[in-house]
């Protein structure tokens, strides 16, 4: 039944697509930048958010689109973190938060309104684009040719009727110069005050008409280096801040946190340091904590200067974070981009492009660690303590340690993109135009994992023993393969060879995606009706896509420190049909400068799940020259993406606190419900667990080939404003409202576990997910996506544009000022971890990452061949604390405060050849606020580069 209603809904929007004769002639049109419309010259343009050609580039929807001027005054060469600073925008994964997940350092995804990177469609002038995130559909923006892009049109609302799934919470298109003459050559490079981010950007763009106009052809050549940064090369990583249990809000009774007295929770520390474990070892002895110098010698631990109830403390011998923290990875980028068009006849053309990107990037975290068991005779061991336990009779003892001695893990990424787009375009007489195409895209990957661990060798160097004088790994078939022994007391007294021996440098995964897209539409006008023509648009799509990734059997099997990971191959396709109309309804009425209702609808048939639909229907109202009012609703749909459906589960690791702990009951939402769960679950209140400032937790995560696709109600309404006493002034304020139901997640390990014993009862999936030992210990847990949630989201866009020629209010010739402003007000972004318990929600806007105010402000001021810019960004106050789930006393600080940054930038152009630029960005050297490191995935959006300088030079000839 599903098949016959889909073959109905195709041939229906074929059939209202062609099924008028073309009634008069039209020019071909193509997208063009709104600004360079002139009256006559322009009839009709294609807009973001619309297939149907419109007047005067007028958008039924919200769109804020960015110029390549934008991009420019931003000074910032990555595309992709440039676009991260929009209020619309969420820094999932910007630049310098991209290594926090293997195999995904350098990645740079656009994620709207905080709902997900899987569910912004990225589109390359109205086309889908290859993933760069395997088994997604995420596009890499480091893969779109800089130097071409003519503007982004960012959508932020449901757009699945237009564009097909994954456009849940909106579209960000990529707009690239058609038409291009001449050769621009461009050289840029910047540098950070506090070190570190070294850049530098070469480039080469060209374009030629040919055939007397018939034929162009343009593209690009461009390469960009850009150099790490440290946690040693920021003041406020190296002063290893952190946060312990405040001691002064312990129960002296239960020694637990007294919930509800306005004393902070946690407060806040410098030198944080975990003092169970460090780089030189900490071993458990019977005469209390031992650690070792540099050089081996014993002596004992070196206590905290405050330490909490969890063990975490400030100061002494423990281990201290400040090393491990890269701000932003090394990357190298190479992007090749051509693309042509031919007239093979007035009413044809044959267009193409073809591209190739290779992305490197280089990330280092945290080394392995362990907890391992030693002989007292371990000849590598303080030779009197050795003497000591064998004297005492201590045969062995344990140790936790850092192996950063042994090298720190690094992801190596080494990322090819290729693209290919054919097609025709025309007219079909009349108004009536098509367009076909096929889009071909490509991803290969390889990722090396360097410094991973061989856990059964390092367990045969460790054992290490004298032997004829040598000391000598234990194992006599280990020493035959090449064992060399490991001294772990102390720190870097071990060769290159016996580090070679455990720590591989040649583990890794090959990733591979395919994309394939055949697609056309015919648009015209069908009727006249008596405000103007009934304009419609047709057409279908079929797409294929394929996803790949292998690692190494070593990683699979789990013999590594990395997570046994297991392979994932899937594929998915899916035909598509789609109508759009747009009805003018009346004009030229009091009141009524004209009112248009727009209407559209998508039929789908996935591989997967079957058939799926998505409408939208819209009014656009010109109220008077001067004011126009727009509302669109709509229906998006996303199928599940690869991963989500096809990934087998896999080993996980999760940092986390049980809920059940007496320490961590008196924080739930109802401490009394916690309770009273922990207690059917068999733990009694004063249960203390061992995974408390603990070792992380092992579990599994994966997906689920049972997933259905998520469905998205979303509504916009807002107003255009464009006084006549103003000309030049451009305002607009949109409300927009998106309501995700049977939304995909995944759920963290902390997650699991909180909603387990902080829900109704204990009868629900989050407890069905763990598993506890008889005696209530956790043993493991495990995380696949599920069709549960619910996700909401409102808020209201604004945004103004002036451009105001000073002479027209001093009479006399001071150039021009254009004053430009972007913002967002996030009223409401609501998670329900299960959309049949409405009560259960997790209010999100507001927290760390989700700010209910954010703007951009540029100014810029322009005389002859001399601009000079101003460039301000706000970032309102943040909680650092989950509202819905705790209270402001549980962290301090608790709030990151407002932020702004500011930047300066001129340029000069001389003889309209040479512009040559600079500029200023963070002038006042900020770093990131409330102590955080500008790496999670919340606080990415703050600068971690401190102040930072850039010179450019654009040669045109």
């Amino acid at each position: 039944m599903k098949s016959n209603a889909l073959s109905l809904a195709i041939r229906g929007a074929i059939l209202a697509a062609v099924s008028a004769t073309p009634a008069f002639a039209q020019e071909d049109t193509k997208a063009v930048d709104a600004s360079a419309i002139d009256d006559g010259a322009i009839e009709q343009v294609t807009v973001t958010g619309s297939r149907i050609s419109r007047p005067n580039a007028v958008s039924p929807t919200p769109v804020t689109s960015l110029t390549a001027e934008d991009i420019s005054l931003s000074g910032e060469t990555n595309l992709g973190d440039f676009l991260n600073t929009m209020p619309a925008l969420r820094s999932t994964f910007s630049g310098q938060n991209s290594g926090r997940y293997i195999g995904t350092v350098g990645l740079n995804l656009l994620d709207l309104r905080g709902l997900g990177t899987s569910r912004t469609l990225v589109l390359q002038d109205g086309r889908r684009h290859i993933s760069s995130s395997v088994g997604t559909s995420a596009v890499d923006v480091n893969t779109i040719p800089e130097d071409l892009v003519e503007r982004v049109d960012v959508i932020t609302g449901g757009a699945s009727a237009i564009y097909g799934a994954d456009a849940v919470s909106g579209v960000v298109n990529f707009i690239l110069k058609d038409d291009f003459e001449g050769v621009k050559v461009s050289a840029f490079g910047s540098d950070t005050q506090r070190g570190g981010a070294e850049t530098t950007e070469l480039s080469v763009t060209f374009g030629k008409n040919l055939f007397d106009g018939r034929a162009n052809i343009a593209g690009s050549v461009q390469h960009t280096t850009r150099g790490d940064v440290y946690g040693t090369e920021r003041d406020w990583i190296t002063k290893g801040y952190g946060t312990l249990v405040n001691p002064d809000d312990i129960d002296p009774n239960t020694g637990a946190v007294i919930p509800d007295n306005g004393v902070p929770d946690r407060i806040v520390v410098e030198d944080y340091r975990i003092p169970f474990i460090s780089d030189n070892g900490i071993a458990f002895l019977p005469y209390g904590d031992y650690t070792f110098n540099d050089d081996g010698t014993a002596r004992p631990v070196i206590p905290g200067d405050v330490c909490d109830i969890n063990g975490r403390c400030s100061g002494g011998d423990g281990y201290a974070f400040v090393g491990q923290y890269q701000m932003y990875p090394r990357m190298e980028t190479a992007n090749i981009f051509v693309k042509g068009h031919f007239d093979i006849s007035d009413s044809m053309q044959l267009f193409g492009e073809a591209k190739y990107v290779n992305h490197e990037a280089e990330s280092w975290g945290q080394a392995s660690f362990s907890y391992d068991g030693y002989s007292s005779t371990n000849p590598f061991l303080d030779q009197d303590l050795s003497d000591r336990l064998v004297a005492d009779g201590v045969p062995a003892f344990g140790m936790y340690r850092m192996h950063s001695d042994l090298g720190y893990r690094g992801d190596l990424a080494e990322r090819e993109t290729m693209r290919f787009v054919t097609g025709l375009k025309g007219e079909l007489g009349g108004s009536w135009t098509y367009e076909t195409s096929l889009v071909y895209g490509e991803y290969n990957a390889d990722v090396y994992y360097v410094n991973n661990r061989h856990n059964e060798r390092y367990g045969q160097a460790i054992d290490a023993i004298e032997l004829d004088g040598e000391i000598v790994c234990a194992d006599a078939d280990a020493r035959a393969d090449g064992c060399q022994p490991l001294n772990m007391f102390g720190f870097g007294l071990n060769s290159q060879e016996a580090i070679d021996w455990v720590m591989l440098d040649d583990t890794g995964s090959e990733e591979k995606m395919t994309q394939t897209v055949a697609s056309g539409f015919v648009t015209g006008d069908l009727i006249d009706l008596p405000a103007g023509p009934l304009s419609v648009v047709g057409g279908f799509e079929y797409r294929e896509e394929t996803s790949f990734v292998d690692y190494d059997e070593i990683i699979k099997s789990g013999a590594t420190f990395m997570n046994a990971l297991a392979s994932t191959d899937g594929e998915y396709d899916v035909t598509e049909a789609f109508v759009e109309v747009s009805a003018p309804l009346v004009s030229d009425l009091p009141g009524i400068q004209s009112l248009i209702f727009d209407t559209a609808y998508r039929a789908a048939d996935y591989s997967t799940v079957g058939s799926t639909g998505a409408w939208k229907a819209g009014l656009d109202w010109s109220v008077i020259d001067d004011v126009r009012v727009r509302a669109t609703t709509s229906q998006a749909v996303r199928a599940p993406n690869i991963d989500e459906l096809f990934a087998p589960l896999g080993e996980n690791f999760y940092n986390v606190n049980d809920p059940c702990d007496y320490r961590e009951v008196g924080s739930a939402p109802d401490p009394a419900l916690r309770s009273a769960n922990c207690a059917a679950l068999g733990l009694g209140p004063d249960y203390e667990s061992p995974w408390n400032g603990g070792p992380t937790l092992p579990g599994f995560s994966g997906g689920n080939p049972s997933l259905q696709e998520e469905t998205a109600t979303t509504m916009t309404y807002g107003m255009v404003i464009t006084p006549r006493f103003a000309d030049g002034l451009t305002l607009t304020v949109d409300y927009w409202d998106i309501e995700i139901e049977d939304a995909i997640s995944y759920y963290g390990g902390q997650t699991i576990l909180d909603k387990c014993v902080d829900g109704a009862s204990i009868d629900n999936a989050f407890c069905g997910n763990i598993e506890r030992a008889a005696n209530g210990d956790l043993t493991s847990l495990t995380s696949s996506a599920l069709n549960a949630s619910k996700l909401t989201a409102r808020g209201v866009d604004y945004e103004l544009r002036y451009d105001l020629a000073l002479a027209d209010l001093f009479n006399s010739e001071l150039g021009s000022l254009t004053l430009s402003l972007q913002g967002t007000r996030l009223l409401e972004r609501d998670d329900y971890s299960f959309q049949n318990e409405p009560d259960s929600v997790d209010p999100v806007a507001g927290e760390i990452g989700d700010p209910e105010d954010a703007y951009n402000m540029n100014v810029t001021y322009r005389y002859g061949d001399l601009s000079v810019n101003w460039g301000h960004r706000y970032i309102g106050d943040q909680a650092l604390y989950d509202i819905g789930n705790s209270r402001p006393e549980s962290a301090a600080p608790s709030f990151t405060g407002e932020v702004r940054y500011n930047s300066l930038r001129t340029s000069y152009l001389y003889q309209d050849q040479v512009e040559v630029y600079g500029g200023v960005n963070n002038l006042e050297d900020k770093a990131p606020p409330a102590y955080l490191t500008g790496t999670g995935g919340g606080s990415g959006m703050y600068d971690t580069m401190g102040r930072s300088f850039y010179l450019g030079v654009n040669y045109t000839f």
